[in-house]
């Protein structure tokens, strides 16, 4: 077809005119025979268009699949389209998803059902391997204490804006209790030390969790922690001897960067050794969720990740590469498909709940879109991955709404 993927990007090499073209065109499968397993009746075209021809035996498809699939899977657009926001990320407000609006759509994973009720039309008699769905729960750890009482001068600093900005002397008599019992290794005041319960939580529902640390924050975005600072060896410790995953929590300077992802990987790995931490380091996840399709999977595959999972925007909740489903990644770079999985994130919480982002808060609304989108994950075979920050059970509320998404049965 004229209108498919593969044809429109080698004749425009790179260029804006290979996208696809909005608003999309939309088919409605039911309507030509194909009963699929989707999640709304109708679906976007984004390559081809709609329709399907029969002739006897044989069926023609004029929805273009593997380019549509190899568009989104490969994240093209982020080569085409250089919009990005203060973080140089490209925001989910900047995609075809999210413009035409099917950001909260596996539209890769529907697109296979369609797929195979065609075939199963030709050759009734075709077995389909299964797909097991799971959860899985995940934790970047950017402030594993208050780092406002990390240091004296940091606690006077902040102190001083509890008494003269924020006019709460009894903000400031916590904030220096805080300091007194962490220096004393008991962390019942710390508001972001909430692993303890964050383990018992997943494992009373049988899942293990997975906690990306960041190695290093010498430069600045990065947390206010060492990977070799002994309360954290301590807590890296625990979380292993309750079999849990320890992984890499990119930093903020390394997405664009293969010498600092191998330093930072090659770090982690040789101070858990050292303290008697025999885990493999198999994943990876972004700080910011800085991502550049360009290169960042490249490098990540070149020193020996076999995952990542910072597929998601920042922005907006969602399938940023159409699918919940594990999948090797392709490799710009290399021009080919790479060892690397992506494990795509469905849902970090802040995108949702903070007003830097969606802005739902603890609304009704926000539980009904986390609960839509790990249904539709599942509908269809995929997995459903959820990341929610240690420093981000401040509240009841999101204790109680984390325990709902993360285990409530669908």
């Amino acid at each position: 077809l004229d209108a498919s993927f593969f044809y429109q990007a080698h004749q425009a090499r790179l260029k804006q005119e290979s996208m696809p073209a909005l608003p999309l065109a939309t088919w409605m499968p039911l309507v030509d025979g194909i009963k699929a397993n989707l999640s709304e009746p109708s679906i976007p075209v984004l390559y081809g268009k709609p329709g399907l021809l029969k002739n006897d035996d044989h069926l023609h498809l004029n929805l273009d699949i593997f380019g549509s699939a190899f568009f989104m899977l490969s994240r093209y657009e982020e080569l085409i389209n250089l919009d990005r926001d203060n973080h140089d990320r490209f925001s989910a407000t900047s995609s075809v998803a999210y413009k035409a609006n099917f950001l909260e759509r596996p539209l890769v994973d529907e697109y296979l059902e369609i797929f195979w009720e065609c075939l199963i039309e030709l050759w009734p008699d075709l077995d389909r391997k299964g797909c097991i769905s799971k959860t899985f729960i995940s934790c970047d750890v950017d402030q594993p204490y208050d780092c406002t009482v990390e240091t004296i001068p940091r606690l006077v600093k902040t102190c001083a804006g509890d008494l003269l900005k924020r006019k709460s002397p009894l903000e400031m008599l916590k904030r220096i209790n805080r300091f007194v019992f962490n220096k004393l290794g008991i962390y019942k005041f710390d508001r972001n030390y909430t692993f303890d319960w964050y383990m018992e939580t997943c494992e009373k529902a049988g899942l293990k969790a997975a906690f990306y640390f960041i190695p290093t924050s010498k430069e600045p975005q990065n947390g206010c922690y060492e990977v070799t600072d002994k309360k954290v060896l301590r807590l890296m410790k625990k979380i292993y001897e309750r079999g849990h995953e320890i992984g890499v929590h990119g930093t903020y300077q390394s997405y664009q960067d293969k010498k600092k992802i191998e330093q930072h990987k090659h770090l982690l790995e040789t101070t858990l050794k050292r303290v008697g931490i025999k885990q493999e380091i198999k994943g990876n996840r972004q700080h910011y969720l800085r991502w550049d399709s360009a290169v960042t999977a490249d490098y990540l595959d070149e020193v020996g990740f076999e995952y990542d999972t910072t597929g998601s925007y920042a922005d907006r909740p969602g399938f940023r590469f159409g699918t919940s489903k594990e999948f090797s990644m392709w490799g710009w770079q290399s021009q080919t498909k790479l060892k690397l999985k992506q494990r795509p994130l469905v849902i970090m919480e802040c995108s949702v709940i903070s007003d830097m982002y969606v802005g739902l808060g603890y609304s009704q609304e926000t539980e009904a879109l986390m609960m839509r989108l790990k249904q539709v994950s599942l509908k269809l075979g995929g997995n459903f991955a959820l990341l929610w920050h240690n420093s981000h059970f401040h509240n009841t509320q999101d204790k109680n709404l984390f325990e709902k998404i993360a285990f409530k049965i669908i």
